[in-house]
C-alpha cells in the first residue's frame, strides 16, 4: 500500500470520527437547560456557611469538586511517568543548559531558599488569597530550576526522597478524601473545624488538602524540569 494514501486515509477516518464526536458533545450540550439563576452565585452564598474559606475559587477546586482535582493531580503525575520512561532510554544524561557564571551561582544560592519560602506561603495561604497547590508547587520546581541553571552537574535530586514525597502527599489526599467519606458521608467532605474566615486557621481541610496537592506537585514538576534539562541526544 502507498505510505501516502495510507496516512491520507487514517487523516480522514480520525477527521471523521473527531467530527461525529463532536456533533454528539454539542447536541448533549444543546440539551440542558439553563439554570433559572446563576451557579456562582450560589456557590458564593453557601460558601461561608461551608467551608469558611475567603478564596471562594479555592473552595470550588477543593470542596465542591474535589475528586476532579484528585484527577487533575493524577493526570499530572501520569504525564510525567511517560515522560520519564521515554527519556531514561538516553544513555547520555547531563546537564546542557548550566551556565557557568559566578554571579548567577551566588545569587541562586540567595533566592533558593526564598523562592521556596514564597511557594508554601502560596500554597498554605491559598484558601486566603489567589494561590493554592499547583501555583506553590511550581513555583518550588522553578527554584530547582534556577539551581539546574546555575550548578551545571553539580546539583542531581535525590529521586528516593522525590518518589517518596509524592506518594505520600497523594496518598495523604486520598486518606482525606476517605476520612471525609467515613466521618460526613462525603469524599473530601470536611471534617476538621471551620475555623474564622479569614483568618489562617480556617475552611477547614481545604488547606490539608492544599499542602498535599503542592508537595505533590512540586516533586513531580521538579522531576519533569531534571528530566528534561539533562537530556542530550545519544549519538
Amino acid at each position: 500500500m502507498n505510505p501516502k494514501r495510507e496516512i491520507r486515509v487514517q487523516t480522514i477516518v480520525v477527521s471523521l470520527l473527531v467530527s461525529i464526536m463532536t456533533i454528539l458533545l454539542l447536541g448533549i450540550l444543546l440539551s440542558f437547560q439553563p439554570l433559572s439563576g446563576s451557579l456562582g452565585s450560589e456557590l458564593l452564598a453557601i460558601n461561608q456557611t461551608t467551608t469558611q474559606s475567603a478564596n471562594a475559587v479555592t473552595s470550588v477546586v477543593t470542596y465542591f469538586r474535589g475528586l476532579d482535582t484528585l484527577g487533575e493531580v493524577t493526570i499530572l503525575f501520569l504525564s510525567i511517568f511517560g515522560i520519564g520512561l521515554g527519556i531514561e532510554r538516553l544513555q547520555e544524561k547531563e546537564n546542557i543548559f548550566s551556565y557557568d557564571n559566578a554571579l548567577l551561582k551566588i545569587g541562586a544560592d540567595i533566592l533558593f531558599p526564598l523562592i521556596i519560602l514564597f511557594g508554601f506561603y502560596i500554597i498554605i495561604h491559598g484558601h486566603l488569597s489567589p494561590g493554592g497547590g499547583f501555583q506553590g508547587g511550581v513555583v518550588i520546581a522553578s527554584a530547582f530550576l534556577l539551581m539546574f541553571l546555575a550548578k551545571n552537574n553539580e546539583l542531581k535530586l535525590n529521586h528516593k526522597i522525590t518518589t517518596l514525597v509524592e506518594a505520600l502527599s497523594g496518598a495523604g489526599f486520598v486518606l482525606v478524601g476517605i476520612l471525609g467519606l467515613l466521618l460526613v458521608d462525603r469524599f473530601l467532605g470536611n471534617f476538621l473545624p471551620l475555623g474564622t474566615l479569614g483568618k489562617l486557621w480556617s475552611g477547614g481541610v481545604i488547606p490539608l488538602i492544599y499542602i498535599f496537592v503542592g508537595l505533590k506537585v512540586s516533586a513531580e514538576i521538579s522531576t519533569l524540569v531534571e528530566y528534561f534539562i539533562r537530556i542530550k541526544d545519544a549519538r
